[in-house]
């Protein structure tokens, strides 16, 4: 039999024999362990005790812990009672087998003496920890001295006034400010018929608490001296014997989870070592994340520490009519004995009188579903003995020395075992996927968990496949989440019902928007309110917002729940004013959007923006401010930038979605994925089409095609190219058709076809005639770099130069990288390696001025190309090496394999053919067939290279020259 003492010396007993604890950090986690026997301890609380000079690092607590359990379980041995936990650790302890549960229970049944009989002193003494004994000690203490005042109470009922006297004498010395021990010992005194030194000590406390508190003595001192004063045998009214009762809920069987708010919840509430501060703790959370259920079994869990009793009263906070606080306190005060005729009028006076009822008393409040801090505030106990759990949907700001604890939905995996508590383990097994999507439709809200498990159990052959189908569909979701009396929609409609209209408002339009994070700019937008700060206040107050932090401009984030979001979507399909809404938030969302465009490095590859119409919903300053920083506004809002494209378009409105559309994906392309890139443009240009915007259609049809040619150059891509160079000649977009004339040219060179210098000449001449110097800059630029690598070197220099004067005339950074980028190319093409090499320097040094992650990733390539060239061949791998992680990274197979090019050429010139073999044989596999001819065929051939130099030390072919042979990747036959 395995026991453990912590009522004195920590101490554990096996079959009879008494085990030796390590000291230092292994005894701390024992005691710590067994003073919330059967609880889990989060592994940073344990860090706390452990630790108290600073915990290690992050990545060295759990390790280091491990260590400390491994000892502590050695020295256990048969008697480790050590189990681990999700986050922590937990000692499963039978209730008999600790001495502070025996020490509960005896207390909780009215045996105070034998209780008290089970302590050896202070409560773990030779345990050497500051935290725990402030922390867990001190609780503990007063503990023993309520029960201690319990069992004095019943002496003095059973007459026994002399002999108490010495011991009340004693413990008014030791706690001068204790009022319960002066009224007994006032008591005890008045019992033997010591009516003038009842009086003096009556006088003698009041003195202390005036001096030492400056208050007048309570109302349970002050009824003591009445008693005296009139002589009576019997105690007054007040004094009456306390009767224990319970009033919790049942707990829930089937609770799941939340173990690191169970703990610290109940830490929260064993009292406050400094004996004055009455604990709060307030459980809140968002509507049907479980904050009763959890407030419910932490009040059962502390129901010994509490052994005065448990009041349960629900307050009924979530609509919109609250309980008054004065009729609550009628029912606690009659709940504690006061006679109901006896019950003051005035809230005041009641507050006043159940302070004095439950004062000193170890009693825990249990206010369930408050409305907020004026419901509260008058309900609380005045002395620290007691303590008060709330649970709120609302953040209860205000009120003093509370400690508010927030509930999320469930995590995934204990969302799933919730699920399987109810329908059984077999059928989770069976349609795993399917119990995780449900789980996930269902948003991790207990609520809607349990609802959704109620109609599994009552329909056993109901697939979960079929019931997660239904809930995947967020129109009739709401209406699937419903069984019975329990119901999310009912839930939620309290929450909202309850809001003031603005509020109202706000939550509804958010709706338009789904559950993602937003800016507080966005609701006004929305709502065409001026003020949205306190609006936006009351919706998180309410838990029906949530606060995600501050983006990196410093504007605060919000996000409404996923399930919030689904029923915020349903009031706003049927708010009138719900699609100009929409459309102002589109307004100011494109004004922002523009703003931001034009703080992002100039380029010459694109036709020039109309401006947009300025936002109603934002001032100037307000967007500059935003927008500061383009670059980060738009990473910032990425979601919402994509998400609002695609509202736009499938509205069918569609210059919104190509404003957008042309504005975000310049920079943001390489941060969205490719496919839903090229399905954003093409729901564009089906709604501008649509909207008979056929010169728009073209324009976000040439945007299609260059985003299909980043990922693999096909000739139905090219043909659709050449089908807008005509789209823009026949409605007079000179500019669009030299850009698109020029971009055919490019890929059709790199296809290694010969019209490609004939097209180029085409968009030069079409840009001259243009009168856009951007246009005729780029135009120029293509062909430069297409005359360079087709034998007319010296004619593409002169070109160049005439590109990179325009550059420097306009004073655009971006392209001129690019005209540098293009002269080192045709210079490392024709020998001219002095000319490469400067020209590959001075693009890298533009690089720090330009924020193009594309950009970048080919001047590094070629500049790593160019060193290999140069002779420094380990530089030339290494920017190489860097430039390829940048294009998988963007999805640019293009680049890449131009990359991994250079990267092969390099490991060849520092004579690493193996090396060179291991990046070339995957990238061919990969890079082949997406029309890159020149760097296919740099690739091969540097292959070639690689396996005839490790072949060549063998005197024939060798086992190595046959493996790679095997594993190279096939040529294809019309490569040229």
């Amino acid at each position: 039999m395995t026991r453990f003492n912590v009522l004195g010396p920590l101490e554990a007993w096996h079959d009879g024999v008494r085990l030796t604890i390590p000291a230092g950090r292994a005894r701390v986690l024992l005691a710590t362990l067994l003073l919330r026997a059967n609880q889990p301890v989060p592994v940073d609380t344990l860090a706390d005790r452990l630790w108290e000079d600073g915990a290690p690092g992050p990545d060295r607590v759990r390790p280091t812990l491990q260590m400390v359990v491994r000892r502590l379980r050695q020295a256990l041995g048969d008697a480790n009672v050590v189990r681990t936990t999700t986050n922590g650790y937990v000692a499963e302890v039978d209730p008999d087998a600790l001495d502070l549960h025996r020490f509960r229970a005896l207390a909780a049944d009215g045996r105070h003496a034998e209780a008290l009989a089970l302590w050896r002193g202070d409560p773990l003494s030779d345990v050497r920890s500051d935290v725990l004994h402030a922390e867990e000690v001190e609780p503990l203490l007063e503990e023993r001295l309520v029960v201690l005042e319990r069992r004095i109470e019943a002496d003095l009922a059973a007459g026994r006034f002399g002999d108490l006297l010495p011991e009340l004498r004693s413990l008014t010395r030791a706690h001068p400010l204790r009022e319960r021990f002066w009224g007994q010992l006032v008591l005890a005194l008045h019992g033997s018929d010591q009516q003038a030194e009842a009086l003096a000590a009556f006088r003698a406390v009041r003195d202390l608490l005036a001096d030492e508190l400056g208050v007048d003595p309570s109302e349970y001192l002050r009824a003591v001296h009445r008693t005296v004063l009139s002589g009576d045998p019997e105690p007054a009214p007040a004094l009456t014997p306390w009767t224990a009762l319970c009033q919790l809920p049942p707990d829930t069987s089937d609770f799941i989870g939340r173990d690191d708010l169970y703990s610290e919840a109940a830490a929260l509430l064993v009292g406050d070592p400094s004996g004055t501060a009455v604990p709060v703790v307030a459980i809140t959370g968002a509507p049907g994340t479980g904050k009763s259920t959890l407030t419910i079994r932490i009040a059962h869990a502390l129901r010994r520490r509490f052994p005065d009793g448990q009041l349960f009263v629900r307050l009924d906070g979530a609509g919109g009519d609250p309980r008054d606080p004065a009729e609550v306190l009628a029912e606690l005060l009659t709940a504690v004995g006061l006679n109901p005729s006896a019950i003051p009028d005035r809230l005041e006076a009641r507050a006043a009188a159940f302070r004095s009822r439950v004062a000193d008393r170890a009693v825990l409040l249990v206010l369930d579903d408050a409305a907020g801090f004026d419901q509260v505030k008058d309900l609380l106990p005045g002395t620290a003995s007691g303590a008060v759990l709330i649970s709120s949907r609302h953040q209860l700001a205000g009120l003093p020395g509370i400690r508010s604890l927030r509930v999320p939905p469930l995590a995934a995996a204990s969302g799933v075992a919730l699920l399987t508590r109810m329908i059984g383990p077999q059928r989770v097994a069976e349609e795993p996927r399917a119990a995780v999507a449900i789980v996930e439709a269902c948003g991790g809200l207990p609520l809607a968990l349990r609802i959704v498990g109620a109609r599994l159990a009552a329909r056993r052959s109901l697939p979960l496949a079929t019931l997660a189908a239904r809930l995947a569909d967020e129109r009739r979701r709401l209406d699937e989440l419903a069984a019975g009396d329990l119901e999310v929609r009912a839930s939620l409609a309290l929450s909202y019902e309850a809001l003031p209209p603005d509020a109202a408002l706000a939550f509804r339009r958010l709706g338009l928007l789904g559950a993602s994070d937003v800016a507080s700019w966005v609701v006004r937008a929305l709502t065409g309110l001026d003020d949205v700060e306190p609006v936006v206040e009351r919706l998180v107050e309410a838990n029906l917002l949530e606060e995600v932090g501050r983006d990196a401009t410093g504007e605060p984030r919000y996000r409404l729940h996923d399930i919030l979001a689904v029923y915020a979507a349903e009031l706003a399909a049927a708010d009138e004013g719900g699609t100009a809404a929409l459309r102002d938030y589109l307004a100011a969302l494109t004004a922002l959007a523009d703003a931001a465009c034009r703080r992002l490095t100039v380029t010459v590859d694109e036709v020039p923006l109309d401006r947009v119409e300025p936002s109603d919903a934002l001032t100037p300053r307000e967007v500059a401010r935003l927008t500061a920083d383009g670059v980060k506004w738009l990473l910032i809002e990425q979601v919402q930038l994509e998400r609002a494209i695609e509202t736009a378009s499938r509205r069918g409105w569609g210059v919104v979605a190509t404003d957008l559309f042309l504005r975000t994906m310049r920079y943001l392309d390489v941060y969205i994925p490719h496919d839903r890139v090229v399905e954003l443009a093409g729901l564009a240009r089906d709604a501008v089409r649509a909207d008979g915007e056929a010169a728009l259609a073209w324009r976000m049809e040439y945007h299609r095609a260059l985003q299909l040619l980043k990922r693999s150059i096909e000739d139905d891509v090219l043909r659709v190219l050449e089908e807008c160079v005509d789209g823009y000649h026949r409605h007079g977009d000179p500019v669009g058709e030299a850009l698109a004339l020029a971009t055919l040219a490019h890929y059709r060179h790199m296809q290694g076809r010969e019209p490609a210098l004939d097209l180029g000449r085409r968009a030069v001449a079409v840009a001259r005639r243009s009168g856009s110097r951007t246009a005729y800059c780029s135009a120029v630029r293509e062909l430069a770099l297409l005359l360079g690598e087709s034998g007319h070197y010296e004619e593409s220099l002169a070109y160049f130069d005439e590109a990179l004067a325009i550059c420097r005339d306009l004073g655009l950074t971006l392209p001129e990288v690019q005209v540098h980028y293009g002269v080192a190319r045709c210079a490392l093409d024709n020998d001219d390696l002095d000319r490469a090499v400067a020209a590959a320097a001075r693009a890298m040094e533009l690089l720090d001025l330009i924020d193009d992650p594309r950009g970048a990733g080919y001047v590094t390539s070629l500049a790593g190309r160019v060193a290999v060239a140069a002779g420094d061949h380990a530089e030339g791998v290494r920017l190489a090496a860097g430039a390829y992680r940048q294009f998988v990274e963007i999805g640019e197979a293009i680049g890449a394999a131009n990359a991994v090019a250079s990267m092969a050429e390099g490991y060849l010139a520092l004579d690493r053919p193996e090396d060179a073999v291991r990046v070339l044989e995957p990238a061919l596999r990969e890079y082949r067939d997406v029309g890159a001819a020149r760097a296919v065929e740099r690739m091969e051939a540097a292959f070639d290279r690689a396996a005839e130099a490790i072949a060549r030390p063998a005197d024939g072919p060798s086992a190595s020259w046959g493996m790679h042979m095997q594993a190279r990747p096939g040529r294809r036959g019309d490569d040229g």
